[in-house]
């Protein structure tokens, strides 16, 4: 593997980020947050490693020149990369997948829980200082075991979430889109995402954002969902149609909403951040450092392949 002459341009500090795992590359830094700072440092680069963050298009590709060879995304998802035109260019686009779906899974159950369970609500309730005592119809909530779980996409992150809503004592459903995926016996399939909304109490969303699923989960799939269903999104803000889903918010149809990703981060509506039902978290689902440190090992290992 020769590649001691590859330049790679890296548009973050990443985590677990060292001597040893860029060795034999030679890296420079992109510490700017300007579109335009970033087409020129990317020029005459071999390779690029960026986050979401960072848009990789035609204009991006053609700056960098005929050089670049690899694109790795510090992601598993790759909406902010156009593919398209990362193929025309002979460009290859590697990912970090494959490290992120414990993570991924642990932080979707944390949400899920502090939506049902009203933790966020009850500790700045606790944080406020008011003399309080303990009553049996204090911030009541909603239990998981008994319930009914629909799982939108069935991937690695999909079917880990699964396996731990078993613990929870759960019933789990999910879409007949891939039978190779769902092998376990306990798992109830649906033929559509309107038949798989009608039995979920919780929604909880694991697609990738593609033309296919950008705002699938629409107004008519949310008001199919049972009334007081919490829906948790850990994916892409646009897989889910957000207006519609604040208006089912504020109409009481949906009993909470648990989301770590919006529509136009890192916009925020008042209207979310104002709802004591809605649980907010910051794009942070692989925030462990486990996870991080993996996912930078893992880009950097495929990113080494392909200039191999």
């Amino acid at each position: 593997m020769r590649t001691a002459d590859h330049r790679i341009l890296i548009t973050a500090d990443l985590p677990g980020l060292s001597t040893a795992l860029l060795q034999p590359l030679s890296p420079q830094r992109w510490h700017g947050h300007e579109r335009d700072s970033l087409l020129r440092a990317v020029a005459g680069c071999d390779a690029l490693l960026v986050t979401a963050n960072e848009r990789v298009d035609e204009a991006l590709l053609s700056a960098a020149g005929a050089g670049l060879r690899v694109v790795g995304t510090y992601s598993v998802g790759t909406d902010h990369v156009d593919l398209e035109a990362c193929a025309r260019a002979g460009v290859r686009v590697v990912t970090a997948a494959g490290t992120l779906a414990s993570a991924m899974a642990e932080h979707t159950f944390g949400l899920m829980l502090a939506c049902a369970r009203r933790i966020v609500e009850a500790d700045r309730f606790v944080r406020t200082g008011v003399d309080w005592r303990w009553e049996p119809d204090a911030f009541l909530g909603a239990q998981l075991a008994g319930h009914r779980l629909g799982v939108l996409g069935m991937g690695s992150i999909g079917q880990a979430v699964a396996r731990r809503a078993r613990a929870f004592d759960m019933e789990v459903h999910c879409l007949r889109h891939r039978p190779e995926a769902v092998h376990a016996p306990d798992l109830i399939p649906h033929a559509t995402l309107g038949d798989l909304a009608r039995v979920s109490d919780f929604l909880t969303i694991h697609v990738p954002l593609t033309s296919q699923t950008d705002r699938m989960v629409d107004k008519a799939v949310m008001a199919a969902l049972p009334s007081g269903a919490v829906i948790v999104n850990t994916s892409r803000g646009r897989v889910v149609a957000q207006s519609a889903m604040i208006e089912l918010l504020e109409s009481g149809h949906l009993g909470g909403v648990a989301l770590d990703v919006f529509e136009e981060e890192p916009l925020v509506p008042d209207e979310l951040r104002r709802n004591p039902r809605a649980v907010l978290t910051p794009h942070i689902g692989s925030a462990t450092t486990t996870t991080r440190q993996g996912m930078t090992a893992e880009v950097l290992r495929r990113i080494k392949l392909a200039l191999a």
